[in-house]
């Protein structure tokens, strides 16, 4: 049988473990949107070099202010940087063809000549090869560079626009795009139809892809 000083200096060593863990629980709480946080960063998937440097040559291609019918959107369509398609006329006239994959496979020169030339050109082509691969990925995990396939008023299955996604959507679900064959904001701050910029919903979304390792030269 424990005597009455023994008891208490029981009780003392309880109530100062009680003190410590309230301190070691308030602590943690400071912390937890903190580890929170981290958590949500180190769970999305970092943007590649090659991301980066696909926009960087978007982010040229936009301030060169290509409106329609620039001579250069011909480089999109028939050079060996874009989608490669010798057989075309030379571009000479607006809506003579839908480049806006064009676009995005001149961004993406770094992917491989083959996959550019035949699954870049269009929504459907995208769709078909990628749909069911790891290429294909959520909405709300989109990055910049990633391929943000659009709907626009025909909301076809595949999508109606190809788009590049230049911000991650923000809390309201809008993000930044850099796209070509579209209307928007042109490198020269002026509405017009070419390469511009323009700030799209999720709800517009229809697919957005991200290219994997095996997609490139190296």
């Amino acid at each position: 049988m424990p005597t009455k000083a023994e008891l208490d200096e029981r009780v003392t060593g309880l109530e100062a473990e009680v003190r410590r863990l309230h301190r070691a629980l308030g602590q943690a709480q400071i912390d937890l949107p903190e580890v929170q946080k981290r958590l949500i960063t180190n769970a999305r998937p970092h943007r590649s070099e090659h991301s980066i440097e696909a926009l960087k040559r978007a982010e040229a291609e936009w301030q060169r202010v290509v409106k329609e019918p620039d001579a250069r959107i011909d480089d999109y369509i028939r050079s060996r940087e874009g989608i490669g398609w010798t057989w075309e006329k030379p571009y000479v006239k607006n809506g003579q063809f839908a480049w806006c994959g064009a676009f995005a496979a001149f961004a993406w020169s770094s992917v491989r000549f083959s996959i550019r030339q035949k699954i870049f050109p269009s929504c459907y082509r995208l769709y078909s090869r990628w749909v069911n691969t790891a290429r294909h990925i959520e909405a709300d995990q989109m990055l910049p560079g990633d391929i943000v396939v659009v709907f626009t008023s025909k909301r076809s299955v595949q999508g109606d626009h190809i788009t590049l996604c230049l911000t991650a959507p923000d809390c309201d679900g809008n993000f930044e795009t850099i796209e070509g064959n579209a209307f928007g904001t042109a490198g020269d701050g002026e509405r017009a139809e070419g390469v511009v910029k323009n700030t799209r919903s999720m709800e517009q979304v229809a697919h957005v892809y991200r290219l994997l390792s095996e997609d490139f030269d190296e």
